[in-house]
């Protein structure tokens, strides 16, 4: 028989005393006309900067130089959280992108997105989002957020409007921008 008495009395002192720090959980879903096999490269710290606008990665570990399992990479300052370290921490093709990231505001976050093959040439992305404070600088982070970010949906508009046009939105390499139908 083991002996547990340390670990339970270490588990009950904290739920004792409240939970110290505050999480949020953002879920969005965004329908796309394209096949997963063409959405799910889009989600990689490179391939980003091809349709959000503003987009800023530095790879620190990849073999390819794309997304790929355990992959590191960081955000900037200008990040709407301050500077992350991402780290990819479950990669299946075409399904399932994860990641768990630090951002420097005192926030982690579990960023999922799983990809739903509607078995017509489209598919639907659900992005589960889960903001948790580590500090207190943290807990007024996550206190400040709204329920749901009308910028994420501005960014998923960016990547159908990408997987429909290769441009990214508002480019002015665009074929829509210089005056050029689009299919």
């Amino acid at each position: 028989m083991m002996n547990t008495t340390r670990s339970t009395k270490m588990a009950q002192e904290f739920l004792a005393k409240g939970q110290p720090f505050k999480r949020k959980v953002q879920t969005y879903k965004k329908r796309f006309g394209a096949k997963p096999e063409t959405v799910f490269p889009q989600f990689c710290p490179t391939r980003e900067v091809d349709w959000i606008d503003g987009w800023v990665a530095d790879l620190t570990y990849t073999e390819s130089g794309y997304a790929e399992p355990n992959c590191i990479f960081t955000t900037p300052e200008s990040n709407i959280f301050g500077p992350g370290l991402w780290m990819i921490t479950r990669y299946e093709p075409s399904e399932i992108f994860e990641a768990v990231v630090i951002h420097g505001s005192g926030v982690a976050e579990h960023f999922r997105i799983d990809l739903v093959d509607n078995g017509d040439g489209t598919c639907e992305g659900i992005w589960t989002l889960i903001f948790t404070a580590i500090s207190e600088d943290g807990n007024g982070v996550i206190e400040a957020m709204p329920d749901q970010d009308p910028q994420f949906d501005v960014v998923l508009e960016g990547l159908e409007h990408f997987l429909k046009t290769g441009d990214r939105m508002g480019s002015r390499d665009s074929p829509a921008t210089r005056g050029e139908l689009v299919d």
